[in-house]
């Protein structure tokens, strides 16, 4: 790869997100449906003359010589996906000059919200512009697929496409390959808030056990998967046509699978019925739903349309998308 003049400094950033539909069939040849949110990660790129890498950010510190940092293995490192991306941009641009890297967040990166996807996105986005390559976003979002997939082993790469894109985003894993489902000028929206139910069971451990379940039943899970995907394509049309009450239609459906893939856990069917009972109060004509948001057995349940509760025993997360994806100053 032919090796542009580097700029002094480069900043990007890229918001949050969350799964609204496509969870787990993603994994297995279906299109999901995220969401990019208010709250963003900037990445600030300084050229430094000395040789060495820095790196500041909220949860942790790095200095050494580049060529140190271009040796270590990533492996479970705090800096893992920043790491990550400065070795195959140097690698891909026979670049090794001195680097400072400033990473400033306001995504509360406790609640998930795609904040690893962000900072891949972002880092992903300073570090083509700083090596003088191109900065579209399908570009972006390929790399930075590749990287997720590269320090996680695995992942559908659904968040990174939303941080990429933003606005409410159609993606197929696959081919990576995204769409935005609303012009930027649309700003009437229905209302969104996360809960999050007190404990969350790890990714990789809830599709480990799902997948030991499919392998058991795997005509029954092959099924399951097909109903998810054209729940998502129903979802798909009713998002382009802004018919709410059809999106909250197959998001009640999408959930009603998610039960029977076996993710919805007691404590996280004890929050999805306490939301449930909340949106029942609601007038019959409001578009609401609720459902599981990612891998399931805990961590976040989505509602539609979910009003604030008080003296409720969850943590609850009014969320905004953002219409607004990656951006390079």
């Amino acid at each position: 790869m032919a090796q542009a003049k580097a700029l002094d400094q480069v900043i990007c950033s890229a918001p949050a997100s969350t799964i609204v539909m496509g969870e787990h069939a993603v994994l297995h040849g279906y299109p999901a449906i995220v969401a990019a949110l208010q709250g963003r990660i900037t990445v600030t790129l300084s050229r430094l003359p000395d040789g060495r890498l820095n790196i500041d950010s909220q949860v942790g510190q790095w200095r050494s010589r580049m060529s140190e940092a271009l040796a270590t293995k990533i492996d479970q490192q705090p800096l893992r996906f920043v790491l990550a991306a400065v070795q195959y941009y140097a690698a891909q641009a026979s670049f090794c000059s001195g680097l400072g890297i400033a990473i400033d967040s306001d995504i509360d990166t406790t609640k998930g919200l795609g904040s690893s996807a962000a900072l891949t996105v972002a880092m992903v986005g300073a570090l083509r512009r700083y090596h003088g390559l191109p900065v579209d976003q399908a570009a972006i979002l390929f790399d930075a697929v590749h990287l997720i997939r590269q320090v996680q082993g695995s992942g559908s790469g659904a968040d990174a496409a939303a941080s990429c894109y933003g606005g409410l985003v159609h993606y197929q894993a696959e081919d990576i390959v995204a769409k935005s489902l609303l012009p930027k000028s649309v700003t009437c929206m229905p209302d969104l808030r996360l809960v999050y139910v007190g404990y969350k069971t790890p990714t990789p451990e809830v599709i480990a056990k799902v997948n030991a379940w499919a392998a058991v039943e795997p005509l029954r899970y092959f099924d399951i998967y097909a109903a998810m995907g054209g729940l998502v394509d129903v979802a798909q049309g009713a998002i382009e046509q802004q018919d709410w009450s059809a999106l909250a239609i197959a998001m009640r459906a999408y959930q009603q699978q998610l039960v029977t893939l076996g993710v919805c856990d007691e404590g996280t069917q004890q929050a999805i019925t306490a939301a449930q009972l909340v949106l029942d109060g609601l007038p019959e004509a409001t578009a609401k739903a609720v459902k599981i948001s990612g891998s399931g057995m805990g961590d976040c349940i989505l509602g539609l349309n979910l009003p604030a509760v008080p003296d409720w025993p969850h943590m609850q997360m009014p969320i905004a998308i953002s219409t607004t994806g990656v951006e390079i100053l």
